[in-house]
């Protein structure tokens, strides 16, 4: 697993071998959005955890399921509660706790000297509530993105999922802001009978199967 890790040189989303990802600069911030992104999000953390990254899960939208890293590890013939012991879990249910969380709260339980990644989960959802007016959302949602943009800088690692339900119409400007500030974006489609994905950013059709996609269905 060390071995992957230096492979790539320390850098995580090469390890995904996505056909066409971004090439020639570093991948920092990836999102998955579409249609229930987050089990494929939750099971790539798997993944990570897997390969000695220090896992970090951020859940703005109550939808970390822990079934889902089970099902990886038996997969892997790893004991599921050794895998789910390496991923950190925080959740928030409102704006103002996501935005103390990412904030204030994240970054010292980063070990210096150790690859992480930080799951984030749902970082639009909390910020759609309309008890809280739309301009302090904004700038509670555009201060926290900041500090993610801070940390990436840092050398950390953030894969974040959005899901499409419960899209606030009104508040659309956070899920574009969200697209423009990651580094790749992946759409995931469904269809009556096969989970699809596509590159969104930059736009591309996937030129051959993604392995690691392919095996994720099969636990689905």
């Amino acid at each position: 697993m060390e071995k992957e890790i230096q492979k790539a040189g320390e850098d995580f989303f090469p390890l995904l071998e996505v056909p066409g990802f971004p090439s020639g600069k570093p991948v920092r911030k990836a999102l998955i959005v579409g249609e229930r992104p987050a089990d494929l999000t939750v099971y790539l953390a798997a993944f990570a955890a897997s390969l000695g990254f220090r896992v970090l899960v951020a859940d703005g939208a109550n939808s970390f399921d822990p079934y889902v890293v089970s099902k990886f590890a038996r997969k892997e013939g790893f004991p599921p509660d050794e895998l789910l012991k390496k991923i950190s879990v925080a959740r928030a249910f409102t704006c103002h706790q996501l935005a103390t969380l990412i904030r204030k709260r994240l970054e010292p339980f980063i070990p210096a000297g150790v690859p992480a990644l930080v799951v984030f989960l749902g970082p639009c959802t909390v910020f759609f509530d309309e008890d809280v007016p739309g301009e302090e959302a904004a700038l509670l949602f555009r201060r926290t993105m900041a500090k993610v943009e801070e940390m990436s800088r840092k050398g950390v690692f953030f894969l974040m999922s959005q899901s499409f339900s419960g899209f606030n119409q009104r508040r659309g400007f956070l899920l574009k802001d969200l697209i423009r500030f990651s580094d790749a974006v992946l759409k995931l489609k469904s269809s009556a009978d096969t989970l699809q994905v596509i590159l969104d950013k930059p736009p591309l059709t996937l030129r051959r199967p993604w392995g690691v996609f392919e095996e994720f269905k099969k636990l689905t």
